[in-house]
């Protein structure tokens, strides 16, 4: 273990900037940070996958089934916007295994619900879970990550469809035990069990984020962390008190997300991440669709048809990765979002008269685009835009953002198709990757070209050319 002397904040970020990813607790950590975005989309997964089995056993009516989303998505909205400050007052881990903990007490309410009533209670639960957890987990990677790697943190959206794949599949095997309508109960028991090995895991082996404890100079679980995760180990000033970062500003409110520093970082994270929720529902909606025409009608076949279609999500975000290092997370975003737009015009122009192999191709090359491209960047944008006693309220901003959009097609979509038909709504919503795409290009901030959001407030790009670019 080398020894290293710091003696300021300033010292951490630059520490955290250039120390590469070595050892084995540093990669646990980040498997682990990964687990909690896993689990969300594990429980996403199932959820869906079991609604239809669901809404039969219980003799749910078609509005019940809406008002459990609806509740779900509220309850995520409210603890986003509660529980941001949270995670920058009493630190990331501490949020992140209380969510797990909460999402537990959840599945086992909703497994065991005997009606509507129980059901929505456990729906609201899970939903605060969710709303706790994402973006902490992603504030969490990205204050690991050191500048040399951040590109990294795109893989989160690759882990998020390899994880509904694999609770898809799980489910699909629950199918095969012949449980009948219980095939939703059973599966939801399955999110349990997962969110009890994550919880598990996060507790014992996941030390606090350096950065947050540097800034409440709490010096010795910033030691213990630093040997844990670097093998360092620490020599503190004598006074006790670490030197505040002279570069970054005394921030920690609410307000200042909206200040002169960070209110276009704020505004171009968030609509990056409303407008990519919204404009999955012009192709989520057509899935099934396409789905029952290429697999079948029945629930295995269903399954099946989703599990083919999530391995396109599954390669854009790895692809991510690769294109994030070329075009950076504001490139990445903006051409993604021009890309979707081609492919939701083409399936909602030619909707009548595409042959199978188009039906096919169109909307899984859609699911490739967004997840390389904005699927990615809107959260990757708002773990990376604020210094670290800010970016746990970033990130939950940008996780309402993300319900918001996700609340609006969800009642958009099946209205419009009501009043214009499949065919014109999804034209229509050509209109929403276009519109994230101005966004992009209105606001040119390049989250990839700084350090930890960061550690230099003078380096950053806002309102300026990116790299390479001409004004």
């Amino acid at each position: 273990m080398r020894s290293l002397t710091i003696n300021s904040v300033r010292d951490i970020n630059d520490l955290i900037d250039l120390e590469d990813i070595r050892t084995r607790r540093h990669k646990l950590l980040l498997i682990l940070g990964l687990g909690g975005i896993a689990f969300e989309a594990f429980y996403l997964a199932v959820l869906s996958a079991g609604t239809s089995p669901m809404t039969e056993q219980l003799g749910l009516s078609a509005n019940e089934v809406g008002l459990v989303s609806s509740y779900g998505y509220i309850a995520t909205l409210i603890a986003a916007l509660t529980c941001g400050f949270l995670a920058d007052r009493f630190g990331r881990v501490k949020l992140m295994v209380a969510a797990k903990i909460v999402a537990v007490i959840a599945l086992i309410i909703m497994a065991a619900a005997p009606d509507f009533l129980i059901l929505v209670l456990g729906r609201c639960l899970a939903g605060a879970a969710y709303g706790i957890d994402l973006g902490v987990a992603m504030a969490y990677l990205a204050e690991f990550l050191p500048k040399l790697r951040r590109h990294l943190l795109n893989f989160w959206q690759a882990q998020w469809y390899i994880s509904s794949s694999f609770a898809l599949l799980v489910v699909l095997g629950l199918y095969n035990f012949d449980l009948g309508l219980n095939i939703w109960r059973w599966s939801l028991a399955a999110a349990a069990v997962f969110a009890v090995i994550v919880t598990v895991g996060q507790m014992f082996f996941m030390p606090e984020s350096p950065r947050w404890l540097a800034e409440k100079n709490d010096l010795g679980r910033l030691e213990k962390s630093l040997n844990q995760v670097y093998e360092i180990q620490p020599v503190f000033p004598a006074s006790g008190v670490l030197a505040p970062d002279v570069d970054r500003p005394d921030t920690g409110k609410w307000s200042d997300l909206f200040s002169k520093t960070y209110r276009k970082r704020t505004i171009l994270a968030n609509g990056v991440t409303a407008m990519q929720a919204l404009q999955y529902y012009a192709v989520a909606f057509y899935l099934p669709v396409i789905a029952l025409t290429l697999f079948g009608g029945g629930f295995g076949e269903a399954i099946f048809g989703s599990v083919v279609f999530n391995v396109f999500g599954i390669i854009g975000g790895i692809a991510s990765i690769w294109v994030a290092r070329k075009l950076g997370a504001h490139g990445a975003a903006m051409y993604g979002f021009l890309a979707v737009a081609a492919m939701i015009l083409v399936l909602g122009i030619f909707f009548d008269s595409l042959p199978t192999v188009l039906m096919f191709l169109v909307p899984a090359m859609f699911i490739f685009f967004h997840s390389a491209g904005p699927g990615v960047s809107g959260l990757t944008m708002a773990a990376m835009a604020y210094p670290s006693n800010l970016r746990g309220r970033g990130g939950q901003i940008a996780t309402v953002s993300q319900s918001l959009g996700g609340i609006v097609g969800l009642y958009a979509f099946p209205n419009m198709v009501d009043a214009y038909g499949l065919s014109t709504t999804i034209t229509i919503f050509a209109i929403v990757p276009l519109v994230g795409a101005a966004i992009c290009r209105a606001i040119m901030w390049e989250p990839f070209d700084a350090g930890d959001a960061v550690a230099l407030e003078a380096d950053a790009k806002i309102g300026k050319p990116l790299e390479g670019q001409s004004a």
